[in-house]
């Protein structure tokens, strides 16, 4: 028996009940899982309690169905259990690490702080120009 999480545990039951226990992805990870090896999309076979050599015994977590759309991918006791998915350690990382890279691959934004040309005022004098290039 895996013992739910100490903050949002009736959230964490009703997402593993409807889960049936089982990793819910079929995919979003970057893997097939697919036991039979044909090629055809599957879902992942890990369950609440199932012992790995790689992890040990494994415990499901109740994630965000849409990380990007709903803010921090960490914070889910705040999201009805409608909107949450149960992933495995290993697919939930694997989503991170998606996420991530397409993240890096982002042009980066402007500072909107300091872009705007409406704050920018010319110095007062030609010393007070010099020192504000250094």
């Amino acid at each position: 028996m895996i013992r739910p999480p100490l903050v949002g545990a009736a959230i964490w039951n009703t997402v593993m009940k409807r889960a049936n226990d089982r990793c819910e992805c079929q995919g979003a990870c970057g893997k097939k899982h697919d036991p039979e090896r044909k090629r055809v999309q599957g879902r992942c076979d890990m369950t609440n309690g199932k012992r790995t050599t790689k992890r040990g015994v494994i415990s499901l977590i109740a994630t965000p169905r849409d990380p990007i759309n709903e803010g921090d991918f960490h914070v889910s006791a705040s999201l009805p259990p409608s909107r949450l998915i149960a992933f495995c350690p290993d697919c939930y990382d694997g989503v991170l690490r998606i996420i991530k890279r397409a993240t890096k691959q982002l042009e980066p934004q402007a500072d909107g702080l300091f872009d705007a040309e409406e704050f920018r005022v010319d110095p007062a004098s030609r010393k007070q120009a010099d020192v504000g290039a250094a």
